[in-house]
């Protein structure tokens, strides 16, 4: 396909970014429920999503493999590819969600491959997330030192963003959330839609990705019972700049909130 009416028929493509267990799945699925648009559920990460419960187009998978190649980097042709791939995921409304829930490449990095598209930053409370991943076994996504390197750097990215979320805030008061969302994302909406994502968001778990169950299975266990070692809450809680973080987004810095023993914390 030429690259001019490959241009002209891409679809309007938002993005969500951040982290791993951060509430980025139930966010999207839940934000394109009232519209029916389609969801690029990290199509150039590191998995095939060819199959179930995904079916994107081959491209994908060659997109996969290019990003790999081109060392993780946003070159000219991962651009041109992933523009591809998001032409075909398009469904009928001509716009599209992507989720992005890797550290990599950085903001301005996006901004540059991908300048017309409207994007938001969604993080989450370090020690509830990290938890979630060691409770879940998920060791291989967690970096050394506990991910904190990953989390501190998203963290300071997530300070820098015009559009920026929570996941306290889609917990507590998903109708402001999801208006907040669709207003970052530019898109007019009324309390019809913000309803129609807080009742999917109400009816569906999403455990992992695409992947999704009744929503009685939810919970926020992460939040609840802890399988954190000790040493990992260290890392974050002796940290100047992740104390100083935490407490100014209102989140505890207290060890014994997070299953370890009180002491203090700097």
């Amino acid at each position: 396909m030429p690259r001019r009416a490959l241009q002209r028929e891409r679809p309007t493509v938002v993005w969500l970014h951040s982290l791993a267990r951060s509430g980025s799945s139930i966010t999207v699925y839940a934000a394109a429920a009232p519209w029916q648009h389609a969801v690029a559920d990290e199509i150039i990460g590191p998995w095939d999503r060819t199959g179930a419960p995904y079916w994107y187009p081959r491209s994908q998978r060659r997109l996969v493999r290019l990003f790999k190649q081109r060392g993780h980097e946003l070159t000219p042709d991962v651009v041109d590819l992933t523009n591809r791939v998001l032409s075909q995921i398009a469904g009928t409304t001509g716009v599209v969600i992507s989720k992005w829930p890797h550290l990599r490449p950085a903001p301005e990095v996006f901004d540059r491959a991908f300048p017309n598209d409207r994007r938001a930053y969604l993080i989450r409370n370090p020690l509830h997330r990290l938890n979630s991943l060691y409770r879940r076994g998920w060791l291989g996504s967690i970096s050394a030192e506990h991910d904190f390197h990953r989390y501190a750097q998203f963290a300071r990215w997530w300070r820098e963003q015009e559009h920026r979320l929570t996941y306290d805030e889609l917990r507590a008061d998903p109708r402001a959330f999801f208006s907040r969302l669709f207003d970052a994302w530019g898109w007019d909406h009324d309390q019809t839609h913000v309803e129609g994502a807080v009742a999917y968001m109400r009816q569906n778990y999403h455990a992992s990705s695409a992947e999704k169950s009744d929503a009685s299975g939810g919970g926020v266990l992460s939040e609840r019972e802890f399988a954190l070692p000790e040493e990992a809450i260290d890392r974050y809680l002796s940290d100047p700049f992740m104390v100083d973080f935490m407490q100014e987004m209102g989140w505890s810095t207290d060890p014994a909130d997070y299953g370890a023993t009180a002491r203090e914390t700097v």
